[in-house]
């Protein structure tokens, strides 16, 4: 038993960043882990982070051939479905990192800063005081159930969400659970390709009509093949062997190794913040909607969060939701209405068949190097003028019967959808006490929206048995 001012549930990314930062603002933190440390984020091996974010966020940036640093690279392209077209992306160098490694240089620094660290620890509860708020955690270790009292416990338990999965309907954050539709299940194939003369980094690319993608792999293979999907592996394995395998010519390769995990893709919760408490990362779905990634953009929610509760602390202000709201009208305006909006109509991209989409990327539909090129960090940066000649283009491409009028209003929806969310998400509440009813026009405009796992094949998930 102890009394900490921040609790940590989740000793990854996110948890460990913001245990440092906290802890080097002077305040008494634990985290505790469900996994012991050799265990520790290792669902895969290799992981990227963008150069200009971790500059950002202060994420330490190894040099070359010390660990856990094991490349660098530049700008990936945007692929069309046959691979006959590449439209070069942003110029945003990516920093590939052993991830189990580097987490756990993540946990070090912050245990340097002050933080305290308790490995095999599993979150059971909430301690509540006598007025009935949260006051600390309980968390069961191999030797019993142990308590912590704490001023705020931060869920960064990941999709599992433990502990924001326990709040009260109440709550005005989301208890929701992440559910198989809800995640990007991704699978990644390690490989060696068998003609010694090909170059790998000539394939480096991101394939958006199947969420596949070739990246560096690190020494002794020559690249990672990877794909995601909704549902279950064996749905973003279909696709692979199918889909994308049968319709991008790749040289031969050889797998060496092939790797599972899973990452959250859903609107994120609305509110971050109850008394006594702030979801965080992968549990808030803090992750990019082009691609899923989660790893730097939760940093952005974790940084106003630095800001906002060690200055109440230091004002000797009660952690409650009130003196917290700001972090959640702070996000929504820094990131949160942008990654938002942009799910729609990305969900109106996708729904487009390789022969249209193919169509597109041949024209500047779209997929233009205008647009990928601007990508302003996470976001694509959408201007009148090119939706105008988009507009142009794709009447031409009707008539043409390149594109199908259905896919047209999938769209033009996905669009009208995404300004909507825009404009509700400028709308949101200053105060706690006007949140829920800005809640109910949000729930319903998302129930209408849909996931992006109504876009994922009829006839695969026929095949699996997936209803």
């Amino acid at each position: 038993m102890g009394k900490y001012d921040i609790l940590i549930v989740g000793g990854s990314t996110t948890g460990c960043w913001f245990a440092e930062r906290m802890a080097k603002e002077g305040c008494k933190v634990l985290v505790i882990e469900k996994e012991l440390p050799e265990d520790v984020s290792r669902s895969y091996d290799i992981f990227h982070m963008g150069e200009g974010e971790m500059i950002q966020f202060g994420l330490d940036i190894p040099e070359e051939g010390v660990q856990p640093r094991e490349f660098r690279f530049g700008s990936s392209n945007m692929i069309s479905p046959y691979g006959t077209y590449y439209k070069k992306g942003a110029d945003s160098p990516v920093i590939g990192l052993h991830k189990h490694d580097y987490i756990m240089l993540m946990a070090e620094k912050a245990k340097n800063s002050g933080a305290e660290f308790i490995y095999g620890a599993e979150f059971t509860d909430f301690v509540y005081d006598a007025s009935g708020k949260i006051a600390g955690a309980k968390y069961k270790t191999a030797d019993g159930e142990q308590v912590a009292y704490a001023k705020l416990v931060a869920d960064c338990s990941g999709i599992p969400s433990v502990a924001r999965r326990k709040l009260p309907d109440t709550s005005p954050v989301c208890n929701f659970k992440i559910t198989p539709k809800d995640i990007f299940y991704v699978v990644l194939y390690y490989v060696k390709y068998l003609d010694e003369n090909v170059k790998p980094r000539e394939y480096d690319g991101f394939f958006m009509q199947y969420k596949a993608w070739s990246a560096p792999a690190g020494e002794g293979y020559d690249a990672i093949l990877g794909i995601g999907g909704s549902y279950s592996y064996e749905y973003s394995e279909e696709v692979f062997n199918t889909q994308f395998m049968k319709n991008v010519k790749y040289p031969e390769y050889e797998v060496k190794k092939i790797e599972k995990g899973m990452t959250p893709y859903h609107r994120s919760v609305y509110s971050f913040v109850d008394d006594g408490f702030i979801v965080m990362g992968d549990a808030a779905c803090l992750t990019k909607p082009t691609c899923g990634e989660g790893c730097t953009s939760s940093l952005v929610q974790a940084e106003i969060a630095v800001d906002v509760i060690s200055t109440l602390l230091k004002e000797k202000l009660p952690l409650t939701k009130e003196n917290m709201w700001s972090i959640n009208k702070r996000y929504m305006k820094a990131q949160g209405k942008d990654f938002d909006s942009l799910r729609p109509l990305l969900m109106g991209v996708v729904t487009l068949d390789f022969d249209e989409a193919e169509y597109m990327f041949a024209n500047d539909i779209v997929f233009s190097e205008a647009l990928f090129g601007a990508m302003d960090g996470n976001n694509l940066i959408l201007k009148g003028k090119d939706i105008a000649n988009w507009l142009t283009q794709i009447a031409s491409g009707v008539a043409k019967k390149k594109i199908r009028m259905s896919s047209i209003k999938n769209l033009v929806k996905g669009l009208a959808q995404s300004m909507e969310i825009g404009m509700l998400y400028d709308q949101y509440p200053e105060l706690p006490e006007d949140f829920a009813k800005w809640k109910a026009k949000a729930d319903k405009k998302w129930e209408e929206i849909g996931s992006l796992s109504e876009t994922c094949d009829p006839e695969i998930l026929k095949k699996l048995g997936i209803s």
